[in-house]
């Protein structure tokens, strides 16, 4: 257990393991202030500010721990976060973005607080998205971790935001029926469109290689053909960018009808532009309010500076 004397310690770590996916990345993408001509496929989280802000909030407390694997043995991280003096009544499972890692988790720390809830943050195998490892290391961690809880929610941002919709209708049976709502932010719904058109080329190879190039199963896979297959009266809430040609908007914006169609509470919020999420005031306890809502919003969520 990380005690408040001991978060700088953890601090270095989750910091460190960033760096493991490419050399400078969390530099470029993390730690530097905001910055014009930023590629498309941009995600700022500003997660050195949120890591700071954790370190100095007594009331949240944090893991950094491992377990092995069920699926192929190997060694993996989880990130927890929980709050100090309270036993937590709610439950988060967040999932990160294509080049990011279970620290990513940290901008959302304040849900801890907000909803006494513990947030648990998959390691995610790096780019993965659908594959195998994924789906089987999501089911092992979200039994491990309910047993004290009658439900959770999921959140993921980017890669982990077409994750979270693809688990709600790919986790077995007894753990749909025990999902409470789902938070994607810049998702994809169509993974067979987006693996053909996507403008990132990274993208479309990661997701192709999630399934070892099996389309049938990339096909399966997409959330946007599970909807029967997701728990009758589930709520989502979905943020997106409105000319998204990295996660393809028009496919997202389908499926969002399908689901209000399939009788699903939906609340949408969409902001002009491309792939991008450069906002270091997210409100993303905001977010989670909204779920069991059905409304539409052309504004990003954002705190009050």
């Amino acid at each position: 257990m990380f005690t408040r004397g001991s978060r700088k310690f953890l601090l270095i770590v989750l910091l460190a393991s960033g760096t493991a996916f490419c050399g400078g990345f969390l530099f470029r993408r993390y730690l530097r202030p905001q910055l014009p001509n930023l590629p498309p496929e941009a995600i700022y989280l500003n997660r050195y500010y949120h890591f700071t802000e954790l370190m100095r909030d007594p009331g949240v407390e944090c893991q950094l721990l491992r377990y092995e694997s069920g699926y192929d043995h190997s060694s993996q991280t989880i990130f927890v976060m929980q709050p100090v003096e309270h036993k937590p009544e709610r439950l988060f499972f967040f999932f990160h973005g294509m080049e990011g890692d279970s620290g990513d988790a940290v901008v959302v720390r304040d849900l801890v607080k907000r909803y006494n809830s513990s947030v648990i943050s998959l390691g995610g195998r790096g780019p993965a998205w659908v594959s195998n490892a994924v789906l089987a290391d999501a089911e092992q961690v979200i039994r491990m971790r309910m047993t004290d809880f009658k439900g959770f929610y999921v959140i993921g941002i980017s890669m982990g935001g077409t994750q979270a919709l693809a688990l709600a209708g790919l986790l077995p049976k007894d753990l749909r029926q025990a999902m409470l709502g789902v938070v994607a932010l810049v998702p994809g719904a169509d993974l067979s469109a987006i693996a053909a058109r996507s403008s990132n080329h990274e993208v479309r190879q990661t997701l192709q290689a999630s399934v070892n190039s099996n389309s049938s199963l990339l096909e399966q896979r997409s959330p946007i053909r599970l909807l029967s297959q997701y728990k009758t009266d589930l709520p989502f809430v979905i943020f997106y960018k409105q000319q998204d040609t990295i996660m393809l908007t028009a496919g997202l914006e389908q499926f969002i009808d399908r689901l209000r169609a399939n009788q699903h509470p939906v609340t949408t919020f969409s902001a002009p532009g491309e792939h991008r999420f450069l906002f270091d005031n997210f409100d993303y306890e905001g977010l989670v309010s909204k779920l069991g809502s059905n409304v539409t919003e052309n504004k990003t969520p954002l705190l009050a500076k």
